[in-house]
């Protein structure tokens, strides 16, 4: 604690200077309940409203990570407009002025709900991605979400003129409480029991009872009471404003790196935004709680010892599917957790509350930017995550460091720098130092580690020195630093043919093998986009889930072959282009894909080309593919296939009921519909089958695992959709089974989904 900082226990033991003390019998009897009820109201309405608006707005933009991260950053823009517009009425202005003032604002973000995407955003702009979300969120519910993230500062700041022995600290405790309880609810309350429409509703309602609270609230503090400005001990000087700033930006960066890493990187798994935004909000429950005074001290040990165990699990490569969820999400828990308890121990005296929120507000802004707007424009990989791991170890450290230490952290950097630029060496050298009487030895030791598991040993040794021998924070934060980002940085090998990052996510090329045995991957993050084989003579042959003998491939075979002049064929996701080896001459082919990298990447005939090459005749269609498929005529494709998923994170919107019934429309009489279910964390058949059942249709599962040995084939799991019984006949057993209708269809629709059962089916299966 420095000493412009008030101490922990202060504000417990006497009141604020120049308060009225008691505040007056009606504000005695509120202040216990109304206060902390009024703040877990309205982080309970804030932080529903979040999941609810993402959950309208993916549908816009695809299902992927980055639209999470932009309204999070937009959301934290928000917080800090409310944060701003807070301080200012809570230090110039009476709190009767303040109540009609705030009134007013109230009133203002009624005029936005029930919540809704906002005409005025117009049509998704998939070139401008970023900017058109933004405008989503800010026509659709920017004044609504200002006003209530003005709650937590302004009822803290009238708390404060109450002049009681009572820490106002704690009601940010309290809100954050709201928050978290509010996250946790949606995935396994909220969304399964209420839609879309009615969460709207509902919501609209809480808004307005939220808005009596906040009246009763500001109604009574005493209107003798000076305002916060009045009182302070002292003015709050740049140099804090700084630190603020500074502390409270490398967890707010790392709330969105570790969001984009999990979901591209570990297992794209519906939900998985939300965890980590949970975890957040907790460590606040936690440091602006009485238990965060108490273990402050160590939240430097908390955050070193998370971050080197972090760093040796990704060397181990234990990070990967569900475990590393886990291994992330507990890290990231600890790390976050260890800053913002150095950040709370920077808090001021009550009297300057508004203005701590205000830049604490701001930095989080700054940090979440970088991360989310910056970096994808930056980085061709998610590199920011080990950057903001990094940045967060520095978190507090100056003020346990000696200058002196800046030195040998440089020299010592420099030499961990030079190792893991050496690394392939280490066998090698070991071998030399060491001779066995099998000279491979020490090396097959070392392969059996990988090189990186060495080096960060060897690093969290050096550190572990460092501490021992110099004593500072500064010193280990750079070695981890260091330990943390050059594997990542210096991680691709010469088989990596390209990466493209966009907001859709990242696209990378990478090569197994050369000429007629190698093959060449598209991957999106940790999931298989296609595949193609670098034998020419293989130049027009589908392969992986298009491979002739899976269920896509022998369904495109034959209806090609059924109208070899005449098929009209439809694809939602380009991928590779992989299907479009399946057209001849004269057929009409469409592909729908929402990014454009997606369709440089499979275009360009130095990495796939295989459109160019087998279909040249084919229109490529930007947009989302709902609406774009919506545009066609009616009754037009002879067979459509619906693989538009990104990763294993759906876009729910291209399966529910009304966009089932859409494309059928679109499906000539005797036409199918294709989509494609392979998933690893889900299970859609039922979701999909009940919801052709629900409207009259007929559908069949294709289940074919991939052939041992044959690198051209790929587990496939789809489902076949026809308006009759008789036009799947032809599709016989193991590879083809009927959907057994069931009582009570529940598919998803455009008002409601539930991922939670997705997941338990796949889980039962």
């Amino acid at each position: 604690m420095t000493d412009t900082a008030a101490s922990p226990d202060t504000p417990d033991s006497a009141p604020a200077p120049g308060t009225a003390p008691g505040g007056g019998g009606f504000a005695r009897a509120v202040a216990p309940w109304l206060y902390p009820l009024t703040v877990f109201v309205s982080a309970v309405l804030l932080f529903t409203l979040q999941p609810l608006f993402a959950k309208l707005l993916t549908p816009k933009m695809g299902g992927t990570p980055s639209v999470w991260n932009t309204a999070l950053v937009f959301y934290q823009a928000a917080l800090l407009a409310g944060y701003l517009y807070a301080h200012l009425v809570a230090t110039r202005l009476k709190p009767r002025t303040q109540l009609f003032v705030h009134a007013g604002v109230l009133l203002a973000g009624l005029i936005f709900l029930p919540v809704k995407i906002s005409g005025l955003a117009g049509e998704p702009d998939v070139d401008q991605p970023v900017l058109w979300t933004f405008a989503a969120l800010a026509l659709s519910i920017g004044v609504p979400i200002m006003a209530i993230s003005a709650t937590a500062p302004l009822v803290g700041a009238w708390r404060a003129r109450l002049g009681d022995t009572v820490d106002p600290y704690r009601l940010y405790a309290a809100s954050n409480l709201g928050s978290f309880s509010a996250l946790a609810a949606y995935p396994f309350l909220i969304e399964p029991l209420l839609g879309a429409q009615m969460q709207s509703w509902v919501w609209a309602v809480g808004y307005v009872v939220l808005g009596a609270m906040l009246v009763t609230a500001v109604a009574a503090v005493p209107q003798a009471s000076q305002a916060p400005r009045e009182v302070a001990e002292r003015r709050t000087t740049w140099r804090e404003r700084l630190i603020w700033t500074a502390f409270a930006a490398p967890p707010s960066a790392l709330l969105v790196a570790v969001t984009t890493h999990i979901t591209t990187d570990v297992a794209s798994v519906p939900l998985l935004w939300i965890p980590p935004l949970a975890l957040y909000l907790l460590t606040f429950v936690i440091v602006f709680s009485a238990a965060g005074d108490r273990i402050a001290e160590g939240a430097g040990a908390m955050k070193l010892l998370a971050v080197f165990l972090l760093a040796v699990a990704i060397a181990a490569d234990l990070d990967r599917g569900i475990g590393g969820l886990f291994i992330h999400g507990g890290a990231f828990f600890l790390i976050v957790l260890g800053c913002h308890l150095e950040l709370a121990r920077q808090r001021p005296e009550p009297a300057r509350l508004t203005e701590f929120y205000l830049w604490m507000s701001f930095g989080g802004v700054i940090g979440g930017a970088l991360a989310a707007l910056a970096a994808p424009v930056l980085l061709d990989t998610t590199l920011e995550y080990q950057i903001a791991l990094a940045v967060a170890l520095l978190v507090g450290v100056w003020r346990r460091s000696e200058p002196t230490t800046a030195v040998p952290a440089a020299v010592l950097a420099g030499l961990v720098a030079m190792w893991f630029m050496r690394r392939d060496d280490i066998g090698y050298l070991l071998t030399d130092w060491f001779p066995q009487p099998d000279p491979n030895f020490w090396y097959g030791v070392m392969l059996a580690w990988n090189d990186d598991l060495a080096a960060v040993v060897l690093v969290s040794v050096c550190a572990f020195a460092a501490t021992l021998t110099f004593r500072s924070p500064l010193l280990v934060g750079v070695i981890g630093g260091v330990a943390l980002i050059l594997p990542a940085a210096t991680a691709d090998g010469p088989d990596v043919r390209s990466r493209e990052r966009s907001f859709f996510g990242v696209l990378e090329v990478e090569d197994s093998g050369s000429g007629p045995g190698g093959w060449r991957y598209l991957s999106h993050g940790t999931t298989l986009h296609g595949q193609m084989s670098l034998d020419p003579a293989r130049r027009f042959t589908p392969s992986s889930y298009y491979y002739r003998l899976t269920p896509i491939g022998s369904l495109f075979e034959e209806a090609s072959n059924a109208k070899p002049d005449s098929l009209h064929a439809g694809v939602v996701g380009l991928g590779t282009g992989s299907t479009a080896c399946y057209a001849k001459p004269g057929q009409s082919w469409t592909f729908y894909e929402i990014d454009p990298d997606v369709v440089r990447v499979a275009t360009n005939p130095d990495l796939f080309g295989l459109i160019n090459r087998c279909a040249p005749q084919a229109r490529i269609i930007l947009g989302d593919a709902r609406l774009k498929v919506g545009e066609q005529s009616d009754k037009w494709y002879d067979i459509l296939l619906i693989d538009a998923f990104s990763s294993d994170a759906i876009p729910t919107h291209l399966i529910t009921r009304e966009a089932i019934g859409g494309y059928m429309e679109k499906v000539a009489d005797d036409g199918i519909l294709i989509v494609h279910i392979s998933n690893r964390y889900l299970d859609l058949t039922s979701i999909v089958a009940e919801a052709a059942q629900s409207l009259g249709y007929v559908a069949m599962i294709g289940d074919r695992d991939s052939e041992p040995n044959n690198d051209a084939d790929t587990a496939v799991r789809v489902i076949v959709i026809a308006r009759s019984v008789e036009r799947l006949l032809r599709y016989q057993p193991p590879v083809w089974t009927f959907v057994v209708p069931v009582d009570e269809p529940r598919p998803w629709t455009d008002d409601r989904t539930d991922i939670i059962r997705a997941i338990m089916d796949h889980a039962a299966r």
